[in-house]
């Protein structure tokens, strides 16, 4: 690992050199020597990684190697602070404090220099114990992330890889949908999923869950993890959200509830309708004993699913409930797991797929039917690439067979499963390493976001894109997919969900994996790890060296007064991300002395209605933040922030305060969140657009708080004149607000011809032209628009157009065309309160590629269009509140019925008006929203 954070140090001291001429002024013929001698260095840690485990005295030099790195990063940047920092001042009265400025810095040179010059010194002194452990420069393939961009585009190809059938579990998804759905002859409120870790608890629940038999039999679900460390509050909040889909409004109002109106209301709802709640992962009867009061035993047709390693717990929780115990996979069953996940896709030679299957199949032997060490070791071995290559892990796997930390292993007993992930981790390229270890900043159980990680991992300079790799177009970000793709394909990090165009959209790390992860991230001194319920003042010093990385979290009980960090402690000045979950920090003023930070990350932090603290400002090496769900009222000025990269602003606060110069300084931001509802004093200063990726929430009346419409006009002239283009803008959402008068959105539209996912929310005047509006146009929301000519004139005509979706009166005529081939690669359309829409008419040739069609809340249509027969790619049709003769039309022997006869899936499902509407939804590009809702064919 430390060759990669060596390689990091090199890639940075560069960018330093070339974006901080100025401020390096004096050193720079050192920093580039100290940068020649980290790149000599870097070759032999690749060999001294490898043996580090064999040798102490090796694993000490790398540790050492790896501080020296960090040290060198700390020297010029400080450097850089001290220097870049200061502004030039004029006139004559200044003259005293320009020489004062001068002295300062000839001292700053001299200071740093020695330094260099320090750094220099002990990098010599380890290259010279390097003979001695007999350690030999490996060359580096490629220099980068990735040998070859051929396997790189193998990687694109196989990622389906991942996506295994679920092997093993028929008969228990047959045996758990039973108990929970056929009441006559099963009347159980509590089926437990049980069995040891890496099982597959969670896979069959989630099986479970999404069950047609299970979707269609409850009115409404909720599925809940109850992690080691929980809330009792926070998990009731969830369920309740989760069972009634509230509007903002309702959120709001359930965030401010007490523990006993959770409790009435969670009852209630149990009772009045047929409920499933799904407690994932639950470990100590206690934890069942403190939230047992939200959930009924009787008068309720609810059920409960619970998964758990502790079958003792199932049985207390309800002794005459349900309890399913997960078998091991057979031997059958275990190798068409391996097989699928190794051998599958391969297209070597039969003689060697026969050697590489005679190898596989002792190695699965090995796995004792545990699905995890399986899936871990298939991902393992499906990314090597030749017989060689399995021949070293089968030599691998037989050396821990055998002997272990001097003491022997049964081969009876089965390969540990912690051997297995750490042969798993040992093959990673390095810089898949840091990213893997950057996971264990999270908690247990926690779906992370993709954007959010991708964001960190570029902050921190662990994503770097190679000049030979990839095309010119790539970004940062799509070099940091990629490495999370690969992760997920050698089976190490799990998907959680999926967006529209199957791409990841959270992730998340099983419970096991997560524990390898945190252990190996502690040795390395890569993360600290604070739990706020579990350790004392002293225990939080406990890290040896400086902490680069902490991660803060909360347990069971709120925290009234917040947390202090030891801000005092030398060990914590280096501090380059701090994560806080749930956690609000006592001493906000601590901030100040993190000088260094690059990532700032509170997570559901902050009692409600709070400030952002002012010390963030002074956090000027700061390239993310997020404040996002948190309850913050306002911003502070974050001008000072001028590395900013990705800037993440929504709270869950009513309306929140900015300044206007807000961004006035932030010249390298590329992803920029606003709040959903925000004001400012004045007219808002938007960034520097030429690296802007992401500009979600930007609402028309920040422009001009007199005048919003000429707000607008100037926005558009300001923004987005004609001399000035958004080349990287990909997504993008803008709140029109409720103006009497529509607006002009050609000129804005013009400026972004890269975009990519486009959400408009207001009136507005019409739509563009097709030939004005970017053919990179792939996902499109319009809500509230009210749009008088049949917007689909325009759009059939987007060539790459994927995803439709009009709401809220997003079109106000009665009649709707599809022409014959528009829309040629639409694959999901969403109509929802479309009022005034009676006729929509869909021509033969209309929409080949669409899969997935929903209609909701359109209450005057009379039917679903004629041509809907001829669209033979269709394979999801939701119909959600529709009047009951519409629905009648489309049931078996109704007169439309022949129009939908070639769907496979077609769901009737109600929900009340009051719960569909939110204009505002602050989850745009990037949800992580966990609630799923159905309820059964009504009305």
């Amino acid at each position: 690992m430390a060759d990669a954070i060596v390689s990091i140090v090199v890639e940075r001291l560069a960018d330093l050199l070339i974006q901080e001429a100025i401020s390096l002024h004096g050193v720079s013929k050192q920093v580039k020597q100290l940068q020649n001698e980290l790149k000599l260095i870097q070759n032999l840690l690749k060999d001294a990684d490898a043996r580090q485990n064999e040798n102490h005295s090796v694993r000490q030099w790398v540790a050492d190697m790896r501080d020296v790195a960090y040290d060198a990063e700390d020297i010029i940047e400080r450097y850089a602070l001290k220097v870049g920092s200061r502004k030039e001042s004029g006139g004559i009265q200044n003259v005293l404090k320009r020489f004062v400025r001068i002295l300062r810095e000839a001292k700053a040179i001299y200071q740093t220099s020695s330094e260099i010059g320090e750094i220099t010194k002990r990098i010599s002194t380890l290259s010279s114990r390097l003979q001695k452990y007999g350690i030999q420069s490996v060359l580096m393939e490629g220099g980068g992330p990735s040998s070859s961009s051929e396997k790189i585009r193998e990687q694109r190809q196989t990622y389906g890889h991942a996506e295994y059938n679920v092997v093993g579990l028929k008969d228990s998804l047959k045996e758990v949908v039973a108990c929970l759905t056929e009441e006559v002859k099963y009347k159980y409120r509590v089926v437990s999923i049980c069995g040891m870790g890496g099982l597959g608890k969670t896979t069959l629940a989630g099986k479970v869950y999404n069950h047609q038999q299970v979707t269609s039999h409850f009115d409404c679900r909720a599925w809940v993890c109850i992690s080691q460390q929980y809330r009792k509050s926070d998990v009731w909040k969830e369920v309740l959200i989760s069972l009634i889909s509230p509007s903002k409004e309702q959120r709001d109002e359930i965030e401010r509830m007490g523990d006993g109106e959770l409790v009435e209301k969670l009852c209630e709802i149990q009772r009045q309708k047929k409920c499933l709640v799904v407690l994932d992962d639950i470990w100590k009867v206690g934890a069942w004993y403190n939230l047992r009061a939200a959930f009924p035993t009787n008068d309720t047709n609810s059920r409960i699913l619970l998964t758990s390693r502790n079958e003792a717990l199932a049985s207390k929780v309800d002794p005459s409930g349900h309890i399913h115990k997960l078998p091991f996979l057979n031997d059958e069953e275990s190798w068409e797991l391996f097989q699928y996940l190794a051998l599958s896709r391969r297209s070597e030679e039969c003689t060697i797929k026969e050697n590489m299957k005679i190898l596989g199949k002792e190695m699965v032997r090995y796995c004792k039917g545990l699905p995890l060490a399986i899936t871990v070791l298939g991902g393992l071995l499906g990314s090597q690439q030749t017989l060689e290559e399995w021949n070293q892990v089968h030599r691998n796997v037989k050396s821990y067979i055998h002997q272990q930390d001097g003491l022997p292993i049964h081969e009876q007993d089965g390969l540990p499963i912690s051997i297995v992930l750490g042969l798993s981790y040992d093959d990673l390229p390095s810089h898949l390493k840091l990213c893997f270890l950057y996971l264990g900043h999270f908690p247990e159980d926690f779906e992370i976001r993709r954007t959010m990680l991708i964001q960190m991992w570029v902050a921190e300079g662990l994503v770097y894109r190679m000049q030979h790799i990839g095309s010119n177009e790539e970004t940062l970000e799509d070099v940091g997919e990629r490495y999370l793709q690969e992760l997920v394909q050698r089976c190490m990090v799990q998907v959680g969900q999926k967006s529209s165009f199957a791409r990841i959209k959270t992730c998340r790390l099983h419970d096991l994996m997560r524990g390898f992860c945190v252990e190996k991230a502690k040795s390395e001194n890569f993360l600290h790890l604070i739990n706020i319920d579990h350790e004392s003042n002293e225990e939080r010093e406990a890290p040896i060296g400086e902490v680069r990385r902490v991660a803060i979290s909360g347990g069971s009980s709120p925290m009234r007064h917040g947390f202090t960090l030891p801000s005092t402690s030398q060990k914590y000045f280096h501090l380059r991300s701090l994560l806080t979950f749930s956690v609000p920090l006592k001493e906000q003023s601590m901030l100040r002395n993190f000088k260094y930070l690059r990532v700032l990350n509170f997570v559901m932090t902050g009692r409600m209605g709070m400030d952002c603290p002012p010390e963030i400002e002074s956090l000027i090496h700061l390239r993310f933040l997020s404040l996002r769900d948190t309850s913050i009222r306002s911003i502070p000025s974050l001008r000072n922030l001028k590395c900013l990269q990705t800037l993440d602003l929504r709270s869950r606060w009513n309306s929140v305060i900015l300044p206007n110069d807000v961004f006035r300084n932030m010249e390298h931001l590329r992803h920029l969140y606003l709040p959903p509802d925000s004001r400012t004093g004045g007219k808002l200063q938007l960034p520097n657009a030429s690296k802007l990726q992401t500009l979600v929430n930007i609402p028309v009346s920040i422009c001009d708080v007199k005048d919003p419409t000429a707000g607008f006009d100037e926005f558009g002239k300001e923004l987005m004149p004609s001399n000035v283009t958004f080349n990287c803008l990909h997504v993008l959402k803008i709140y029109v607000g409720s103006l009497d008068k529509k607006v002009a959105i050609t000129p804005m539209v013009m400026s972004c011809p890269r975009i990519y996912q486009l959400r408009l929310v207001g009136k507005i005047e019409k739509l563009p032209e097709h030939d004005k509006i970017s053919q990179h146009l792939a996902h499109l929301k319009l809500e509230t628009t009210q749009l008088e000519e049949d917007p689909m004139l325009i759009l059939e005509k987007l060539s790459n157009l994927k995803i439709l979706h009009l709401a809220d009166q997003a079109y106000t005529g009665n009649k709707m065309i599809c022409s014959v081939r528009g829309f040629p690669q639409l694959q999901s359309l969403i109509l929802t309160h479309l009022d005034w829409l009676e006729e929509w008419e869909v021509e033969e040739g209309s929409m080949p590629m669409l899969c997935h069609l929903k209609i909701d809340f359109c209450f005057n249509l009379r039917m679903v269009p004629d041509g809907l027969q001829f669209v033979g790619n269709l394979r999801k049709l939701e119909i959600v509140s529709m009047e009951s003769s519409f629905k009648k039309r489309l049931g078996e022997g109704g007169e439309d019925f022949y129009k939908i006869r070639h769907v496979p899936s077609v769901e009737l499902t109600h929900q009340s008006p009051s719960r569909a509407r939110n204009y505002r939804d602050s989850n745009f590009s990037g949800s992580d929203s966990k609630i799923w809702f159905r309820v059964n064919p009504g009305g």
